[in-house]
This record gives C-alpha cells, sequence and structure tokens, in this order.
C-alpha cells in the first residue's frame, strides 16, 4: 500500500509524494471533490496538473462520474485526489465503481494514492462524522461508507487558524472527547506508507 495524505496540496513534501507515486509516473488527477463547483474546475485542473509536473510526474486528468475515464484508472500509476466536499467526492468515486477499484489497486500495492483534505478523508472505514464540516447536501443520496483504507476517520486541519481549521478542530476535539479514535492531520503535516506502517511526517 502506497499513500500520500495532506491537508493542502504536496505541503512541502515533493520527495515524499514521488516516493509514493514513482518517479516519472502517470498520474490521474482526479477533481471530483469539486463538482458542486463547476465554475472552479478549470482553474483548479490547472493548478494542479502544474504540481503534478513540477514534480515531473505526467499528469492525466481523470473525471470519475465518466465510465470511460473510470476505465483509464487501470493505466494509471498512481492518483492524486484534489481537497473540496468529501460527499461529492465519495458520490463520484461510487458512480461507476471507481471506489471498488482504487480500494483494490491501493490494496494490492499496484496504485498509489495522494490525496488532500477529502482526499484523504475519504479513505475512512466511515465519513459520517465528516458531516459536521462538509455539506452532505451538494449530492442527492450522500454516501456514509468510506473507501476503507484507512482504519479510522482522518479529520484535515487540525489547529488550523481560518474558519475551515476551526470548525474540523472542534470536530476533532469533540471526538476525542467522545473517545472516538481518528487520524488528526494538521496543515504542513503528511501521513505516508510505503507498504508498512502509516506514519506522520511532521511540517516542515
Amino acid at each position: 500500500m502506497r499513500l500520500f495524505l495532506t491537508c493542502l496540496g504536496v505541503d512541502g513534501h515533493d520527495d515524499l509524494l514521488v516516493s509514493v507515486t514513482g518517479r516519472g509516473a502517470t498520474i490521474g488527477v482526479v477533481l471530483n471533490a469539486i463538482d458542486d463547483r463547476p465554475s472552479d474546475r478549470a482553474l483548479a485542473g490547472e493548478i494542479e496538473h502544474g504540481e503534478m509536473t513540477r514534480l515531473g510526474l505526467r499528469p492525466v486528468e481523470i473525471d470519475l462520474r465518466e465510465p470511460a475515464d473510470v476505465a483509464r484508472l487501470a493505466t494509471v500509476d498512481a492518483i492524486w485526489v484534489r481537497g473540496g466536499n468529501t460527499f461529492a467526492l465519495r458520490s463520484a468515486m461510487a458512480a461507476h465503481g471507481a471506489d471498488t477499484v482504487i480500494a483494490r489497486r491501493i490494496g494490492d500495492g499496484s496504485l498509489g494514492y495522494a490525496g488532500y483534505s477529502a482526499g484523504a478523508a475519504v479513505l475512512a472505514p466511515d465519513i459520517t462524522v465528516v458531516a459536521a464540516v462538509d455539506d452532505p447536501s451538494v449530492v442527492a443520496a450522500p454516501i456514509m461508507s468510506g473507501l476503507g483504507v484507512l482504519d479510522r476517520p482522518l479529520i484535515p486541519h487540525v489547529d488550523g487558524t481560518y474558519a475551515e481549521g476551526a470548525a474540523c478542530t472542534e470536530l476533532s476535539r469533540r471526538l476525542s472527547s467522545e473517545g472516538v479514535s481518528h487520524h488528526a492531520l494538521r496543515d504542513g503535516e503528511a501521513l505516508v506508507t510505503l507498504g508498512g506502517h502509516l506514519r506522520r511526517v511532521a511540517g516542515r
């Protein structure tokens, strides 16, 4: 299993990301977490493609709402999953079976998975708690199960000083007070695995 998870983009961990994807890898760029904000898609795609190209990777956009693009998941070495709304992303992953393909390929080690914010949170066994910070109503029938790659919920932006960070911090504190184990991920940190245990890498 190869995972690279952050709160916001590469976040200064260039070498770690490339170690997960493989040098020169073909990487699928997934923007479905902003399906509820279609006017942002073009600029977001330009930014994410630029970041992947900067790292020497070969980005191709994959729209998980399109069956032909889901089929293309078999041709990429890794995927880069942008943040946004976790429920919009989860819905797109389920639309044509991408969730099954992605989870299977992560499990057998054939796909490197890199994602941030919602792109990280969606890997939990269950994403119900994320409804406290992400609006499930952006999709008609929200799915509360995650991909089950992680062993517990992941809450990004913990200890952030901006509005989203404050909401995520409050959620993390509430879960802790209720005895709910979760990954509390702070801006600048990365959670990474290259086949072994998930490890936390401090911000730079």
